[in-house]
């Protein structure tokens, strides 16, 4: 059964593959910012990618922080892994739907006469 330790530190896994996530697909990111694409100065390549990396850098360190705190059973870290799967599982959707929503949204303008 989940405990809270298990979703916490599951929680924390799961933000730290969507910082990663970040990092790797940066320009899929950027739009949730308002900047348009595709091409970006390098400036904002610099700023974001610098951003996501100390987001990814933040969530390592207090991953590897709550991991090492105390000693535990091989069944919390599976424990761990389920609640990481479906708070990402969350996050993919969310994701998702925002995408969505700006495809509708951007489709829905009226356009100049």
């Amino acid at each position: 059964m989940l405990n809270d330790g298990a979703t916490t530190i599951g929680f924390i896994v799961a933000g730290f593959v969507w910082t990663i996530w970040w990092n790797l697909d940066w320009q899929r990111y950027l739009k949730f910012y308002g900047i348009k694409g595709p091409t970006y100065p390098v400036w904002v390549q610099l700023l974001f990618r610098t951003f996501f990396a100390l987001c990814s850098l933040g969530a390592a360190v207090e991953l590897g922080r709550r991991l090492l705190l105390s000693a535990r059973l091989i069944q919390f870290y599976f424990y761990c892994l389920l609640a990481a799967g479906a708070w990402f599982a969350a996050i993919v959707l969310m994701v998702l739907a925002a995408e969505s929503m700006m495809t509708k949204r951007g489709k829905r303008a009226i356009p100049p006469q």
